[in-house]
């Protein structure tokens, strides 16, 4: 047996993302750990029998105090569990659990790379200082002489590569976080208006204002479609878009918002086409999750989007920050019912023989074996 600590940011994400590879760790025979800083998803993660940290951690905050003590409550809980492994996931915990990892000389470290967020992929002043900051940050925090990183698309590992970051050998792709093909899986179309929905946090880097306006285009030409967001705005984050914004867009009739929902097979099973038009992901899993439920996808020819779509076969490719082109790809999808449904076949098939749960699970395994001959894998049931 061994102690597995598990290091994130955000504890409704960690429900929605990582509890499956946790679970099934506990379920191996080891002694898991979880550390989140607080939420309100904090009691349900508690209930589960791994023991639970809380600890002091902001999303997207840059105040040295609060980034100094959050550095410091992770070296003092490392010291006190002494875990075999730590596996951080997304770029703060990756950043400063990393370095203190190192500092409390633990033996060995996993880092999963989910995506860049808003530092990589704005273009302004603020974004550009601290993207030099967290470049350097990386090259202090990568020291670790036993660590693996795992990236869940290819440009996400080439980038770091031609930055200097890391070096191949420690690297891993393990494209996504695995959907449940059990949970979500096909049903038949709803006898509708079409239904053009985009299911994410409500923020700018999501693409939602080239949604809308793709929306508004096909409206005033008399299209038949109802355009859906289903997400909650993400105060937290500095790309968020505010309530009153969205509130005006529904008033406006172009969108409809059904806000954050928690059974999304169900609220898949009532759409007709999903689309994403992220300006960059790590690879989306709401996007794996539309395609195990048989919806055809649209999505940005970007990093990570690309990765779920191969172009024209269970989905459309559209160039970010292109309303126009988005909203030709959606006439394509509303006025053809024959090519949403082999879309929607083939997405399935390519959730299911690529992105499964399972898959991931294994393969994640197969990262800590390699870290640590002593952890043991057990076939997943």
């Amino acid at each position: 047996m061994m102690k597995i600590l598990f290091v994130g940011n955000s504890g409704p994400i960690f429900l929605t993302h990582r509890l499956p590879l946790v679970l099934a760790t506990l379920k191996a025979g080891h002694d898991v750990h979880v550390a989140l800083p607080p939420s309100p998803a904090s009691p349900q993660i508690a209930k589960h029998d791994f023991k639970f940290h809380e600890i002091p951690l902001s999303r997207s905050g840059i105040n040295p105090f609060f980034e100094l003590r959050s550095l410091m409550a992770l070296y003092f809980l490392y010291r006190k569990i002494l875990p075999d492994i730590i596996h951080h996931v997304t770029l703060k915990p990756v950043l400063y659990g990393s370095l203190a990892a190192h500092l409390a000389k633990i033996s060995a470290i996993v880092n999963t790379i989910s995506g860049l967020g808003y530092v990589f992929t704005t273009n302004n002043f603020k974004s550009k200082m601290l993207l030099i900051l967290v470049k350097r940050f990386f090259r202090i925090s990568f020291l670790h002489p036993n660590k693996r990183i795992i990236f869940q698309n290819p440009k996400n590992l080439a980038d770091f590569l031609s930055y200097g970051l890391v070096d191949k050998k420690s690297t891993v792709l393990i494209k996504g976080s695995g959907v449940d093909t059990e949970t979500f899986k096909p049903s038949s179309e709803p006898h509708s208006v079409p239904v053009v929905m985009v299911a994410s946090r409500m923020l700018l880097d999501k693409g939602i204002c080239e949604f809308v306006e793709a929306a508004r285009e096909i409206k005033s030409e008399g299209g038949k479609a109802r355009f859906v967001l289903v997400g909650d705005v993400d105060l937290d984050n500095p790309m968020t878009i505010s309530t009153s914004q969205i509130k005006r867009w529904v008033n406006e009739g172009v969108i409809e918002w059904w806000g954050k929902q928690e059974d999304m097979p169900e609220i898949f099973s009532r759409a007709h086409i999903v689309s994403l038009p992220s300006y960059a992901e790590g690879l989306p899993k709401v996007l794996i999750e539309a395609s195990a439920c048989g919806r055809p996808i649209v999505t940005t020819d970007v990093s990570g989007c690309r990765d779920t779509v191969i172009n024209g076969e269970n989905g459309i490719l559209v160039p970010s920050h292109n309303s126009k082109a988005l909203a030709v790809a959606f006439r394509r999808l509303i006025s053809n019912p024959q090519l949403r449904q082999h879309m929607g076949e083939a997405g399935r098939q390519i959730a299911v023989n690529e992105f499964s749960i399972e898959i991931v699970i294994q393969k994640t395994f197969a990262v800590y074996q390699d870290l640590s001959r002593s952890f043991s894998i057990q076939p997943l049931h």
